[in-house]
């Protein structure tokens, strides 16, 4: 109990300071405050082994709540960076470090095996990182997880790896290559096999605790799936943490999804930040004095190396030089596996306690400084930053990795502040402007935002319109309104097309241009208005609702013998965050939106 209460009270203290530091971030705070109490500090916490048994679970809820965020249609969708940029990055970056080991005097077996811990980087602090910065749905940020998805991947390798270098068949390729080919094979199996069983068994289960309206049931059920999974895969030599995104992914193709991620909120946070701490733990600052040198170039190649290899092969994946530089600064730092691998080789006598406590150290440091990386990538955009129609305009294949994705056409005030929603809540989007200003600031933030004219076919097929699952149409003119409704009605009928009117006549000449529901500005201000005014006369939500849902279609029926098609939902009147209720038709438009 006393060793807990120092964690908490440490935590609050490290984060707090650490938070106020420019560039400062949480992660770095538990890192710091983990290195203060642990044995190599005050001393104040020596069973660091015991703590990191617990501290473990925090990644695995990180996983779990990100494979929450996503959708089995998305990650598909993201299948050229996982499998591509990832492969590649993990071969290149393994041949990299092998090469620079060789070259300092170790023998080809252990050079691989150094290699290999060095190439994997740390899921828990690039996610948190990401998160802490706003960065996780930018294209950067998709790749970095691709690579740090496929890293999980190919955990089981790498562990069956080690033995057989150190083992008399280590000169043998052909049996080296059996045993990963067997490896790969029990790993592919193993997935499919939960997400089959998982998609047969979840809904149905997740359902019946749903219909006992129990709280802590449906808590209790969400862990049970979340470590079930995750003890499952551990079991079969996968890592925990990738048995907890399968079933975040499973759980996100559900219904209950909204509830399951607020049930582990609280776990997740509170054990995420504990497995920094214990990463912070084995930070030994007499190791680092007695060979800083060393240390330090083993850093140095760790980060140059790794970020160069993303850099050089992000291109042929469609990234951006800028976005694979900045995701490299993500994915340069060491991870928590380097540990476990090094560990593994020490045991079986590939190399020395020393060479392995040393490398431990370069990786926790530059896992350390990742939040200071991040703010460096971010300062590079300016370096890029260009006024260059041409280098704004969408090139070929750059966004094949998104699949249901959002297109805006129009990214001012009101294209904007939807983008801004839609990445807050992970959804993926692609934004067109003919405004040079309006996409440069739109590339600064990271987003999607390209210069193209919203009612050229040739343009919208650039931006993946034929994958997207809808538009939302907010441009300045009312013919520029007309013509990119009427181009994606007549070419993409995949898309559902929602468009902002300036009154209710033009309204409905958009209709018949084919938009799913349009939304007049000059009509439901002045709604939300009269719905305050109501509001203040006490009158109830049901008959507020049904005085303005009135009042719209009477007011559209009289400008129209046929039903406007824009029946509205779920709209904010008062402005008191208060959503009154209309029709389920309307509800499942919206959701649709």
């Amino acid at each position: 109990m006393s060793d807990l209460l120092w964690l908490l009270f440490t935590s609050v203290l490290a984060v707090t300071i650490v938070s106020k530091i420019p560039g400062g971030s949480p992660v770095l705070g538990f890192l710091v405050g983990g290195a203060l109490v642990g044995p190599f500090g005050l001393g104040i916490i020596q069973h660091v082994e015991q703590v990191k048994v617990l501290a473990e679970f925090g990644v695995v809820f990180l996983l779990f709540n990100i494979g929450l965020e996503l959708s089995y249609d998305r990650l598909v969708s993201m299948a050229k960076y996982i499998f591509g940029l990832g492969s590649s990055q993990m071969m290149l970056s393994t041949a990299v470090g092998a090469a620079v080991a060789v070259a300092c005097g170790l023998a080809i077996p252990p050079a691989v095996i150094v290699g290999l811990g060095l190439a994997f980087s740390s899921t828990a602090v690039a996610l948190q990182v990401l998160a802490d910065r706003g960065e996780s749905a930018s294209r950067h940020g998709r790749a970095t997880f691709s690579v740090l998805l496929f890293q999980d991947l190919t955990v089981v390798l790498v562990f069956m790896l080690v033995p057989l270098l150190a083992g008399p068949d280590s000169g043998s390729l052909t049996a080296i290559g059996g045993s990963l080919l067997k490896a790969v094979v029990k790993t592919a199996a193993a997935i499919v096999s939960i997400i089959g069983l998982g998609r047969v068994v979840l809904r149905p289960v997740f359902d019946r605790v749903a219909k006992l309206r129990q709280a802590e049931l449906m808590s209790a059920t969400t862990l049970f799936v979340a470590l079930g999974t995750s003890l499952l895969t551990q079991s079969l030599g996968l890592s925990m943490a990738l048995g907890a995104f399968l079933a975040g992914l499973l759980l996100a193709e559900t219904e209950f999804h909204l509830q399951v991620e607020n049930d582990i909120a609280p776990f997740r946070g509170l054990l995420l930040g504990l497995f920094f701490m214990t990463v912070g733990m084995t930070i030994d600052p007499m190791t680092f004095t007695q060979s800083a040198g060393n240390i330090v170039s083993m850093m140095a190649a760790i980060l140059i190396g790794k970020i160069a290899v993303v850099a050089a092969v992000g291109p042929m994946f469609g990234l951006s030089l800028l976005n694979c530089i900045r995701a490299g600064m993500y994915i340069g730092p060491g991870g928590e596996f380097a540990f476990v691998t090094f560990a593994e080789a020490v045991r079986v006598g590939l190399f020395s306690p020393d060479l392995a406590t040393q490398l431990n150290l370069a990786v926790v440091l530059t896992m350390a400084i990742t939040p200071y990386l991040a703010e460096v990538g971010n300062s590079m955009k300016d370096v890029w930053k260009s006024g260059n129609v041409a280098t704004l305009q969408p090139k070929e294949n750059e966004v094949d990795d998104l699949k249901g994705h959002v297109i805006l056409a129009g990214y001012g005030r009101n294209g904007k502040i939807i983008g801004e929603i839609l990445s807050a809540n992970m959804i993926p989007f692609v934004a067109l402007d003919v405004n040079p200003e309006i996409v440069s600031e739109g590339r600064a933030a990271d987003q999607n935002v390209y210069f193209g004219d919203a009612g050229s076919p040739e343009v919208l097929r650039a931006i993946g319109a034929a994958r997207a699952s809808c538009a939302i149409v907010a441009l300045s003119s009312p013919a520029a309104n007309y013509r990119a409704v009427w181009s994606l009605t007549k070419n993409f009928s995949n898309i559902h097309t929602y468009v902002r009117a300036e009154g209710v006549e033009g309204g409905l000449i958009l209709e018949k241009a084919g938009a799913k529901a349009v939304v007049p500005e000059a009509l439901e201000p002045s709604l939300q208005l009269a719905a305050a005014c109501l509001r203040e006369q006490k009158m109830s939500p049901q008959d507020i609702s049904v005085a303005i849902d009135n009042y719209r279609r009477s007011h559209l029926k009289s400008l129209s013998s046929r039903k406007f098609s824009a029946d509205y939902s779920s709209v904010n009147y008062g402005g008191v965050g208060q959503s009154l209720d209309m029709s389920s038709t309307d509800e499942a438009e919206v959701a649709s939106a």
